[in-house]
């Protein structure tokens, strides 16, 4: 946004301009067309480019035009635009990014929320992005709705007088009436896309998806991302610009790009992986430093900035990876082919190029558009492998050399990392594995090794020196940000340690939120706590605060970095992309100048907004996937019996964890006797006289019950293998039945 002097000067293009108008532009927050007339010595012609300049503002939403034709520099009024982000029951919050610049000429960009009560929503629903009023009287209020972003609505089939209608999944759109054309049936699963709007909230749409086919395991993953608003599909403008996209580096596109398609070049993924972003290249040179090259594919060449690929690169946020399909962020000729960094093909790319000496400090770094050509497609399995002193295959073997090379020089990036402060939560995780079906037959557990951790180092160095780099050019960015732990929640957890008779002494929730070294000693000593090791580290990651993306550099707590942007992978993340946008507009352009830096400043709160959203339905996909896969693959061993741990109580169930990490619930009404939870000792407490249940305790369970539609896994207890010796829980939970039976009697007397 601008002020009106500047959209005047751009009109008129003069270097001398009147007396009376250097009057006017001097107080020109607001004009008045009549004064153009009145106190401008200005030509017809002129005085039209003018009004048309001010007229585009208006367009914009950089200008308000009043009834009395007034022009007001829009962020004077009461009005704003941003997005909508409602709940359930039709209130909601209001995004608002706006952006300036001031009498001095500075960029003042402003992020800001507004709550919108129910009533004046205005028919608003979530994801709309609106225009409100925050100067009324009656509140702040939604005055219209500039876009909906309803592309696709998944939903339910019901009828009524005939005629068929959509009950969205998503609660938050429910007060929209959608209308199907055409013949449907009641009850069936669908996606609509909206044809016409033809009142207030309501919508006539197209059947565009059916998900009938209940034993296809893509169909309900299908469904589950459809509920979530994640869809599989691209625009037919994008599938157009797909088609003129070429299939290999062509010479016009080697241009003003280093050539380093001769490095010893390789990739680094899992053996089923198709969308690489990233290459990594490694050696000593002559003064005996590493030198790394991390090559990240070029997407800003291949999807322009606003295009119709980039929009939905926008919209979809990354790519998903739902119950081991994939749902990528661009279409396939891009996610796996051109835009991937396949084996012996030449590609466009970004590469930092990082000389790093023995005890690991940057010494040199350059940051360069490049050609690159990936030699080999490795594997971790296989890498692992070799750096554990096994079996080298032959294509493997002219590679040897730079693999031990590579490990060094991540083992020593990794202990400088750990020196700084940056916490490792070395956690295993549940891994599906599938059948040729794409049923879940077994789940694994995944955890790190040599070459993961190879490739994470590389990665981590090259975004923390792409970070500096950016701020010393002092061009903006969108940053990877993770604010110190919640204190409170440390407090809590340390007394959760106490209980459960593993304490963690020597320091205070305040300590271990301001001191990395710590916090380091506090993960490692849950580290070593056995069976609930898995289980203590993930309630100590809920400590933490979410790591997001920002406009604002706020610092990566975690990695004890002062700044830190994710750049490596353009092709799956859209954050990513933005960051090589800059690069092209702020950093590889000649002549760059403060407008682009303008426009990335006022353009990074938005996105950075729309990518910390859309990542974490993307970790609510995997998991809401991951728990019906799993329901489903159990429904075949009903009666069967398995040991597993307490991680979780409340007066409706217990949580246990499969020593495969997945998880079920016993639930309460299923225990023999009378239970009520107790906080404080960490326990279901039984009221007349059964054994009572402790986090942590080991059980033998029988499962009773599976159902991929509610992904719920049921079981009953067989008996307690182990039980947890709870500190003080005796005394406490004493005082607990007491309490509750004080509590029943007294409502049974008050009911009588």
């Amino acid at each position: 946004m601008i002020l009106l002097k500047n959209y005047v000067d751009l009109a008129l293009k003069k270097e001398k301009k009147p007396a009376s108008f250097e009057k006017i532009v001097s107080r020109i927050e607001r004009i008045k067309s009549e004064e153009l007339n009145r106190e401008v010595f200005l030509t017809d012609e002129e005085k039209a480019e003018v009004l048309k300049v001010l007229e585009e503002g208006v367009l914009k939403y950089e200008v308000y035009k009043t009834p009395s034709n007034n022009y007001i520099a829009f962020y004077k009024t009461s009005f704003r635009r941003g997005r909508f982000y409602g709940n359930r029951d039709g209130a909601g919050k209001v995004s608002v990014t706006t952006s300036y610049v001031d009498r001095e000429g500075q960029l003042v960009v402003n992020a800001e929320k507004y709550d919108i009560h129910k009533e004046n929503a205005n028919g608003a629903v979530d994801g709309d992005f609106v225009l409100i009023d925050i100067g009324g009287n009656q509140g702040i209020k939604v005055v219209d709705i500039l876009d909906r972003n309803l592309e696709y609505v998944p939903g339910e089939v019901y009828s009524i007088g005939g005629c068929y209608y959509l009950r969205p999944i998503d609660k938050k759109k429910q007060a929209i009436t959608i209308a199907i054309k055409g013949e449907a049936i009641v009850g069936q699963r669908v996606a609509v896309s909206l044809d016409e709007q033809t009142g207030p909230n309501f919508y006539t749409a197209s059947i565009v998806r059916v998900f009938n086919h209940k034993d296809d395991p893509n169909e309900d993953i299908l469904w589950e991302a459809f509920k979530l608003g994640v869809d599989n599909e691209f625009s037919n403008e994008s599938l157009e610009q797909v088609e003129h996209l070429p299939d290999e580096v062509r010479d016009a596109d080697r241009i003003g790009r280093e050539d380093h398609t001769q490095n010893e070049t390789i990739t680094l993924d899992g053996v089923t992986t198709k969308d690489m972003d990233d290459a990594i290249s490694c050696y000593i040179n002559e003064k005996g430093n590493y030198v790394l090259e991390v090559d990240i594919i070029d997407i800003p060449t291949l999807v322009p900035y606003g295009s119709p690929l980039d929009r939905d690169g926008f919209r979809k946020g990354n790519s998903y990876y739902p119950g081991g399909i994939v749902f990528p962020n661009y279409p396939r000729k891009i996610a796996n082919q051109i835009g991937s960094l396949e084996e012996k093909k030449d590609r466009l790319t970004i590469s930092d190029i990082i000389e790093i000496n023995s005890e690991g400090k940057v010494v040199d770094y350059r940051y360069v558009p490049t050609v690159t050509h990936s030699n080999l497609k490795m594997n971790y399995d296989t890498v692992n492998q070799i750096l554990k002193g096994g079996e080298i295959p032959p294509e493997y073997q002219s590679f040897e050399k730079s693999l031990h090379v590579m490990r060094n020089l991540a083992h020593v990036l990794h202990d400088n990392r750990i020196k700084k402060g940056a916490y490792e939560f070395d956690r295993p995780e549940p891994v599906g594995i599938y059948g040729p079906n794409g049923h879940m037959l077994d789940v694994g557990v995944r955890q790190q090794d040599i070459a993961e951790n190879l490739i994470e180092e590389f990665m981590l160095i090259a975004n923390v020196t792409r970070a500096k780099y950016f701020k010393k050019l002092g061009v903006p960015c969108l940053y990877r940000v993770h604010e110190p732990p919640n204190v409170d929640k440390l407090g809590k957890y340390l007394q959760m340690l106490e209980a459960l008779g593993i304490p963690f002494n020597g320091y205070s929730a305040d300590e271990l939120a301001s001191n990395h070294k710590a916090f380091q000693k506090l993960i490692a000593h849950v580290s070593g706590c056995g069976r609930l090791s898995s289980f203590l580290l993930t309630e100590l990651i809920k400590t933490q605060s979410r790591a997001k993306y920002s406009a604002e550099n706020l610092g990566h707590d975690g990695l004890a970095e002062e700044e830190y942007i994710q750049g490596t992978s353009p092709a799956r993340r859209y954050g990513d992309k933005t960051n090589q946008n800059i690069s092209w507009d702020c950093i590889f352009n000649p002549d760059p100048g403060y407008r682009m830096r303008k426009k990335w400043s006022s353009r990074l709160p938005e996105i950075a907004e729309r990518v910390t959203h859309t990542e974490r339905v993307a970790d609510e996909l995997e998991k809401e996937t991951f728990r019906m896969q799993f329901a489903e693959m159990m429904s075949h061993h009903i009666g069967e019996e398995f040991e597993a741990t307490v991680i979780g109580l409340s007066n409706e169930c217990m949580v246990v964890q499969f020593d495969n990490l997945a998880e079920g619930t016993v639930r309460v009404r299923d225990l023999k006797g009378d239970y009520v939870h107790s906080e404080e000792s960490y326990s279901l407490v039984s009221l007349d006289g059964e054994q009572n249940y402790y986090l942590g305790d080991r059980l033998r369970l029988q499962l009773k019950s599976a159902d991929k539609g509610t992904k719920r896994v049921d079981l009953t207890v067989i008996e307690k293998i182990y039980e947890t010796q709870i500190h003080d829980a005796d005394v406490i939970n004493k005082a607990v039945k007491i309490k509750t039976k004080d509590e029943r009697a007294k409502r049974a007397m008050h009911k009588n």
